[in-house]
């Protein structure tokens, strides 16, 4: 498995969790994402990535369309996901959300 990495290959790198690597082909569609952002960044954000993201524009962006296949494959309602910067995040707005009292465990 680490043979599809750019890890060390002389360390044996397990904090996956915290900041994980990626494959190397999701590194290179990272990369195309990126160098699509820095030829073109407003146009990259507000035509393609955010379109529709609010309900202002007509049509859906790469978010909403992320989101679509992301509620397709878990089988779930796109409208009951969301995107959050990383796992603390959504970890919070969960626990935020929770109407805890004194003695309730968790």
């Amino acid at each position: 498995m680490q043979s599809g990495f750019l890890l060390d290959p002389d360390v044996a790198y397990l904090n996956h969790g915290g900041y994980g690597a990626c494959p190397e082909p999701v590194f290179a569609e990272y990369q195309r994402f990126q160098a699509e952002l820095e030829r073109g960044p407003t146009d990259f954000f507000t035509r393609n990535v955010f379109k529709g993201f609010w309900g202002s524009d007509d049509g859906t962006g790469r978010l909403t369309d992320a989101r679509s296949a992301l509620a397709a494959f878990l089988g779930a309602r796109t409208a009951d996901l969301v995107f959050v910067p990383n796992a603390t995040s959504g970890l919070n707005a969960v626990i935020r959300s929770l109407a805890l009292e004194a003695g309730d465990e968790v």
